[in-house]
């Protein structure tokens, strides 16, 4: 098994410390004592949010990890299942944390697993993912014959699907979709728009939702952060009209699996 030469151990093992520290803080164990008062009220909205921020942080060192992971060049089949154990590891404790605050605070109605909120996987819910998978296509369509040159982030997708192994694939099309709806549709909304507002709210949180995921895929701010600004939006929308991830999820990785196939051929 080769590593990539650029992976910094040190740096690993530093961001895992980060991890395990954030990790804790974010799911409760370091408790702090705030008395429910209303002099305390501003602080406990502020800790709120901090503890918010923290927790995003988390999932992100999560993923990158994860991401780590996947560009380890393993071609053993039992260092294969060592990686893909891992990402199931770190997947469930990414969910589990989206989870957690869900049950408790949900003025959303989100799915949550705990007999209050569970799936519906309706006809209209199994339609909205489409039509958002619909709506992401025409705008990537579209995009290819309004603006010249490649994306960064497609650049860099086809760099990592030729120098790495072929299950970076499974990464780029089912696992991170994955990891990308927890943290910029589940976390995101319900941590920094815990509560339903007015629509102009609701536009701003869309927005800015569609704004970070764009920024986070093309940061070179041209024009293709704002297509994948619009696309971040689009499965925004799809997740705030079905309150489940699953079916932004499906949207997602409908995406990727369809650019995949197509740059294939």
């Amino acid at each position: 098994m080769k590593i990539n030469s650029n992976v910094n151990f040190a740096t690993a093992g530093f961001g895992i410390s980060i991890i395990i520290y954030l990790l804790l803080l974010s799911i409760g164990y370091l408790k702090l004592d705030i008395k429910k008062s209303k002099e305390l009220k501003d602080e406990k909205k502020i800790l709120d949010k901090a503890i918010g921020v923290g927790q995003m942080i988390v999932t992100f060192l999560i993923y990158a990890v994860v991401q780590g992971l996947f560009m380890i060049r393993a071609k053993q089949l039992s260092w294969v299942a060592v990686i893909f154990g891992l990402t199931v590891a770190l997947l469930s404790l990414t969910y589990g944390i989206y989870q957690r605050r869900l049950n408790q605070v949900n003025d959303w109605h989100f799915t949550s697993y705990n007999k209050t909120r569970m799936p519906r996987f309706t006809l209209k819910n199994w339609s909205l993912a489409f039509l958002g998978f619909l709506v992401i296509c025409i705008l990537q369509i579209l995009a290819g014959f309004l603006i010249k040159g490649e994306a960064t982030n497609q650049a860099n997708i086809a760099a990592h699907q030729q120098q790495f192994n072929p299950i970076i694939n499974v990464m780029l099309i089912a696992i991170g979709p994955l990891f990308e709806e927890i943290i910029f549709r589940g976390i995101f909304f319900n941590w920094f728009f815990s509560k339903p507002g007015k629509k102009s709210t609701l536009f701003i949180a869309v927005l800015i939702n569609g704004l970070i995921f764009g920024l986070l895929h093309e940061p070179q701010i041209d024009l293709y952060t704002i297509l994948y600004s619009l696309c971040g939006s689009v499965l925004a929308l799809v997740y705030l009209e079905t309150k489940d991830l699953t079916f932004s999820y499906v949207s997602h990785l409908g995406n990727n699996l369809a650019v995949f196939l197509i740059s294939s051929l």
